[in-house]
Parts: structure tokens; sequence; C-alpha cells
């Protein structure tokens, strides 16, 4: 068995709490913890075993059986006591290898404090190597009232030592650490430290182990089940992007092929200008695949941002002919810039691609259907024209408003925990309204239906939320809240 010696208890916790043949687990378990001399009550303890099983491992393994707890006196006490103190390790661990939850494990490590130390001040201590801290995972109440908690940082003793040491602490008069090799530690606390017995802190150690060990492994899980998560999100985006490069781009090259044969064939600049869409909506759908690319990654620069100043550069590198845009107000909150700016063209673009090919009285037909008596948005100082170029204008004078044309709308919400873009236009059915934001989802014939999407990812990024219902003027209104 001296292949064994390597493994320490931290290996042997994580063979208990493995997906590994039950029969070669506790075998292994047992010669292990026989050879490093554990008692009984330990081997039960790493193994989840019981005392009865333990010894027929022994017995079966030809090992040597470990040293019996004793306190020197021979009145047949002393198995009583013993088997009491495995009752209640096995219960512990037993409860540490079933539990999915914290509550699941701070439950039974603090009964056993209690059962042995007298006390409810309980923290169990996780070391993270890649910060070299001890992290605090389960803090009970009374420890809660008791001890400063915080991440123990490297050097800082009494209980740094103990856990590089690996040997039990008494802390003043009222504390004792347990530690448990390179898995973390058990602060202990209100206890009374001369009463403490070797017996008791040797017992309660594997139920130490036993309890950071489970914790360690419920990190993994979630961990992988994040992991999981983000590569099946990744593998939809990438399904995403193969249906656009196989599907969406593949028509408007069609198209612009088409065309090419057409106008090499009569010379009719008609074709050119088809040809030309055709590359403008290549482009977009380019621009959209990359946004949706950048929407995975965390928001890491967020700041102060002014809604006017945002809106206003926004609107100038959209396509707006014969619309206008009209800030109501403003406000200063922190977002990433960029992605913000994002979004509004977005938005900007959908209410001018939906809402444009109406005529005023369409607008106001539209506005009456939606039961709506609120005349279009009156002109001010705050409204700005369309471009009908995609590059930013550099005339920064504000022109005059006509009465022809989409007006879209930017402003606060009433509780200032927000903004919305709203339009004139013929506003979203409510039947669609669940819809709009879904990957792909589109009602028009040379739509992308990643617009509306993106959207959505810039404003989940930023821990938001958004909603459409109408607006005052009869078109679609978008609420962006938890500001």
């Amino acid at each position: 068995m001296s292949d064994l010696d390597p493994l320490s208890d931290s290996d042997a916790v994580e063979a208990v709490l493995a997906d590994a043949s039950p029969a070669t687990r506790d075998g292994l378990l047992v010669a292990l913890a026989s050879q490093r001399g554990r008692s009984t009550a330990e081997i039960a303890a790493l193994t989840g075993l019981s005392s009865d099983a333990v010894e027929q491992w022994i017995e079966a393994l030809d090992v040597e059986a470990p040293p019996a707890e004793t306190d020197g006196t021979d009145d047949g006490s002393d198995d009583e006591f013993d088997r009491s103190r495995c009752e209640v390790v096995d219960a512990a661990v037993r409860s540490f290898v079933k539990s999915e939850t914290t509550d699941g494990i701070a439950e039974p490590v603090t009964d056993a404090a209690d059962e042995f130390f007298g006390t409810t001040a309980v923290v169990v201590y996780r070391y993270d190597g890649l910060r070299s801290e001890l992290v605090p995972e389960v803090v009970t109440p009374a420890a809660d009232a008791r001890f400063e908690i915080e991440p123990i940082a490297e050097g800082r003793d009494p209980w740094w030592s103990a856990f590089r040491s690996d040997d039990p602490t008494t802390v003043g008069t009222t504390e004792l650490v347990v530690p448990s090799e390179t898995l973390g530690i058990v602060r202990l606390g209100g206890i009374d430290a001369d009463a403490v017995t070797e017996i008791d802190v040797q017992t309660f150690r594997p139920i130490a182990t036993a309890a950071i060990g489970a914790i360690e492994r419920r990190r993994r899980v979630r961990t992988l089940e994040d992991d999981r998560a983000e590569l099946k999100k990744k593998n939809e985006d990438l399904q995403d992007f193969a249906n656009i490069v196989s599907h969406d781009l593949r028509n408007p090259l069609s198209v612009a092929e088409g065309y090419l044969e057409l106008a090499v064939e009569t010379g009719d600049e008609e074709y050119v200008r088809e040809i030309k869409d055709a590359h403008k909506r290549i482009d977009r759908i380019i621009e959209h695949t990359l946004t949706l690319a950048r929407q995975g990654q965390g928001i890491d620069d967020a700041e102060a941002v002014d809604l006017e100043s945002v809106a206003r550069r926004a609107w100038k590198t959209v396509e707006t002919p014969d619309a206008t845009l009209r800030v109501a107000d403003s406000a200063t909150f922190d977002a990433d810039p960029d992605r913000l700016r994002q979004l509004f063209e977005n938005l900007f673009r959908n209410a001018v691609e939906h809402g444009s090919t109406d005529s005023p009285s369409q607008a106001q037909e539209n506005s009456v259907e939606h039961g709506s008596t609120s005349s279009r948005p009156a002109a001010d100082d705050s409204v700005e024209h369309g471009s009908t170029s995609s590059q930013p204008s550099t005339d920064d004078s504000e022109p005059t408003e006509t009465d022809d044309g989409l007006v879209v709308t930017v402003g606060t919400l009433a509780k200032g925990e927000g903004f919305f873009v709203a339009d004139d236009g013929p506003g979203i059915p409510a039947s669609e309204r669940s819809r709009i934001f879904e990957r792909g989802y589109t009602d028009s014939d040379d739509g992308t239906g990643f617009g509306l999407h993106i959207v959505r990812e810039i404003v989940d990024a930023h821990r938001w939320n958004i909603s459409v219902t109408d607006s005052d003027y009869g078109g679609a209104r978008f609420e962006i809240d938890g500001v």
C-alpha cells in the first residue's frame, strides 16, 4: 500500500465525494486512513461508513488496525463513549455528502461544534489558492455577532499560522482554530479553551475536513454548471453566425449578382443602385454579427454618461431621412458609452425603418387606432432633424422642425430610474411584443432580425430591464428601467 503515501486527507474527502466505484472508494480510504494511524471513528468520518463496516474492511484488506481511542480506564465506558462520538461524526459527514446547499453543511457542523465544545459560533473558511486567502463560506449568527467576518489574508496570524502548520490552535481563552490541511480552517468562538481536550479536537477534525471538502465540491459543481451554460450560449452564438453566413448573407449576394449581370447587359444605372443596396445590407449583417459577438463580454468600462449627448451622437450615425429627434429631458447615469450608443442606434433604426413609410396622416390614423388622443410632439429647442447620410454630421446647429416625417422622442421615466425611446409611427402589435427581442425575428423582408436582440443583450449586460408598449402618440415606446 506504499503507493497511497502521497495522498492526503483532502484527497480522501474528494474521493468520498467523487462518483467512483463505492467498493473501490471505501477500500482505498480505509486502507489510507489506517496506514496514517487514524482511529476507527476518524476512518468512519472520512469514508461515511459505519464503525462495523470499517472493521470489516480492515479485516478484508488485511491492513493494520488503527489504534483504539482510550482515556486510560478499563471500566467499559470507553466503547460507549467512542460509539457516541462516532455516531456524531458519521451523521455529520453523511449530511455533508448529501447536502446540495450551504445551509445543509452549516447545520451539521454547528451541531458537532455544540456537541464537542458547547458553542454555535462557527465560521468555515475555504482556502482560495488564486487569492492566497481564507474565504468565509459558512457563518452562523452567533459567529457573526462575535467575529469580524472577512477573508483572512496570507500571513495574518494566528489563523494563517494554524492553517499552514495544520495544528489546532487556541486564540486567547475563547477561540479555537481547527485546520484541515490544504482545504481551510474552522473557527470556533465562545469556548472555554482550558476545557478543550485532545480527543475533542481530533474527533472534530474529520468533520471540519469533510465540511470544507463538501463546500469545495459545491463550488466546483457551480463553476462547472456556469461553464456549461457559457459554452451552450457560445455554441448558440456560433450557430447564429453560421445561419447568417449560410442564409442571410447568401440572399443579398445572390441579389447583387443578379443585378450585376443585368447592369452589364443593359448599362442601366438603376441596377447599379440595386447592387449598392444589396451591399449595404451585407454591411449591416456583418456589423450586427460583430456586435453580437462583442455583447457577450461583461461591462468593465462603465462611466457617467449624459442621456441627451449619447442619443444625439447616435442619431447622427443612423440614416434618418424625413425623421426628427426630440429630447424631452436628460439625466446622467453610469453605463458603457459605446454600447449605450449602439442601443440608441438600433432603437432609432428600428423606429425609422418601421415608421417612416407612413405619412403624417397615416401616423395620426394609427394614433387613433391605438386609442391615443395626444397630438404629435411639439417643436422646441431640443429637436434635431434626421440625416440622409450614415456618416456623423459636422454641423452642430439645430435645424427647424417641419410637419413632415416621423418624430422620435427620448426622455427619462417618471420615477427617474431609467429612460425611454418613443415614436409616432404605426407601433408594435401587442401579439408581437413578446417576440421582437428574439434572435432572428423580423417582419421585414430585408431585416436581419438581430437589431432589437442586440438591444436586449446590451440591456442585460448592464443588468437593466426593457419593455415595450404604446407611446403617447400611437407608436412604439421602449422603456429601459433599473438604471
